[in-house]
């Protein structure tokens, strides 16, 4: 998984972990070891009631926005803490387009934080490695017993830095879900057939550009490179296994192709399938199916769609939430979404290096580590999971069978992805067709990808943190107007290469270096 896009992250998300529940075997970090999830309070830890621990408020930064539903279950959840454990949370929510400023100056400035969330597509790394963050190994051996059995083996393996555990991983799958959601209401409109394939996805965006003048046909990220047109693409062509290094985030300035272990660069390379998307997505801007104003459009995605404005997007998820239909409705009374999945479901196919993209860290500065943990294993025990998940059982939603749930009127908890997202708690919801559960329980399933060379490897980028600031700047001035079309790519990739090459190739270099410790190292 990768940085959800606005209000749609946790829709996203649960439609992306539904179906798995069970489908991993446990977890363990260096001394623990079972399977399955706990109701009671791990062994080392505060046992439910106990009124030998002093009051603590936790402090808890999470990105998102609020619910309908937050005042209410976090009183629940406040409730249910201080019983138990004599603690209460307090959570601090930070619009995504903000987070990255402002848990800097929070983690630089000594803010009194206890659990703050983080992710390689944000700081990760780079905190961890100036010390922000407490390592987290004997805290979890001693009070994190559901934290651990919750996820497999592979998560906590693949998911250290330099060894060490500095956050705990947050995911329920091997890879990020991802389709592209279309108007089927529309395409039945225009007599357009089911699309299946790229070529018939641009049969259905002309069509909706020559005949429904009042509709943009397709809109993707500008403002995130992980939602730009050509990595939309590139990340579902197995032909190529072509993927981000992460020194950027989802940048393929820099890519790893098939499995060999090496740094590519794209001003070198020029890659061929990356090159061709690059100048296909020009003509879709030049014809006007991808949205003009791509680069500045302010409105998420999701809402576009959901209001009419636009007739397909891509989205983090392989089927359709239910609510998304619903709004839908409100504006087009039979609109109706589907969604276009382009992953190839061919055991192998895949490339997974088993990373989560999203992690609960505590912060080293913390007053409160040991409670920190213990609140985070009462997130991991399924009611708990449930009621911040979910919300208030039988008020916000309700148990159908032991691993599925069904959404009430008023549906809805408060975290997932943020606080505690694992692939042994996750319950299905009842309506997901079977398409979409088809591929969610693909990419739940580790057997079914081949082993990324590289699991395990983390950058260090503190010898090149100049050039990675450097390359930063300038690549924000081309990389989602060429990637998305708005920029013809004849012109902008000469100026692009001329002002980043050398920053770059610094990058590749060392990037390369640590790469190949990294492999000798494993043989």
């Amino acid at each position: 998984m990768v940085k959800p896009k606005g209000w749609f992250a946790a829709a996203a998300l649960l439609v992306l972990a539904s179906a798995i529940s069970g489908c991993a075997g446990g977890g363990n970090a260096p001394e623990a070891s079972g399977s399955g999830s706990s109701t009671s309070a791990p062994s080392g830890s505060a046992s439910s009631g106990d009124k030998s621990l002093d009051p603590v408020t936790l402090k808890v930064v999470v990105p998102g926005g609020k619910g309908a539903n937050f005042d209410e279950v976090l009183a629940e959840v406040n409730k249910r803490l201080k019983a138990e454990l004599n603690t209460t949370v307090e959570f601090t929510i930070i619009d995504f387009a903000d987070i990255v400023q402002k848990t800097n100056v929070m983690l630089s400035s000594g803010e009194n934080v206890d659990l703050i969330f983080d992710a390689p597509w944000l700081h990760l790394d780079s905190m961890a490695a100036q010390g922000y963050y407490e390592e987290l190994t004997d805290l979890l051996n001693k009070y994190g017993q559901n934290v651990l059995k919750t996820r497999p083996q592979q998560m906590w393996d693949a998911n250290k830095i330099n060894g060490s555990i500095y956050g705990v991983p947050l995911g329920a799958a091997y890879t990020q879900a991802r389709s592209v959601f279309i108007r089927k209401d529309l395409r039945e409109k225009l007599n357009v057939p089911a699309v299946k394939t790229l070529d018939d996805l641009k049969t259905y965006l002309y069509a909706v550009r020559d005949k429904e003048p009042g509709i943009t046909p397709l809109i993707a990220g500008g403002d995130d490179v992980t939602y730009s047109w050509v990595n939309w693409l590139i990340r579902d062509d197995t032909s190529v296994s072509i993927r981000p290094t992460n020194v950027f985030g989802a940048s393929l300035m820099l890519y790893y192709k098939g499995n060999d272990g090496k740094v590519y660069n794209f001003f070198d390379t020029r890659e061929p399938k990356i090159w061709s998307n690059i100048q296909d997505v020009r003509k879709l801007f030049t014809d006007k199916v991808m949205s003009q104003d791509v680069l500045t459009n302010k409105t998420s995605q999701a809402d576009m769609m959901l209001q009419s404005k636009v007739a397909a997007s891509p989205q983090m998820a392989f089927g359709i939430p239910k609510p998304f239909n619903d709004q839908l409705k409100q504006v087009v009374p039979d609109g109706e979404l589907e969604a276009v999945r382009l992953f190839d479901l061919t055991p192998g196919a895949n490339l997974s290096n088993f990373k989560m993209d999203n992690f609960i860290s505590i912060v080293k500065a913390s007053k409160h580590k040991e409670r920190a943990m213990m609140f985070l294993d009462w997130a991991n025990r399924q009611e708990n999971y449930d009621l911040l998940e979910h919300g208030i059982e039988g008020k916000n939603w309700k148990a159908v069978g032991e691993h599925q749930y069904d959404t009430l009127n008023n549906d809805g908890g408060i975290v997932s992805f943020q606080l505690m997202l694992n692939p042994t708690l996750e319950r299905d919801w009842v309506g997901t067709d079977e398409e979409t559960l088809k591929y969610n329980q693909f990419i739940a399933k580790a057997d079914n990808f081949q082993k990324d060379v590289l699991t395990g490897f983390t950058f260090d980028p503190t010898p090149v943190k100049n050039e990675v600031a450097q390359f930063s700047t300038i690549q924000a001035k081309y990389y989602n107007g060429l990637f998305n079309g708005a920029l013809d790519p004849d012109e902008y990739f000469a100026k692009f290469k001329a002002e980043g090459e050398a920053p770059l190739k610094k990058i590749q270099n060392e990037l390369q270096k640590q790469v190949d410790a990294f492999l000798t190292k494993q043989s």
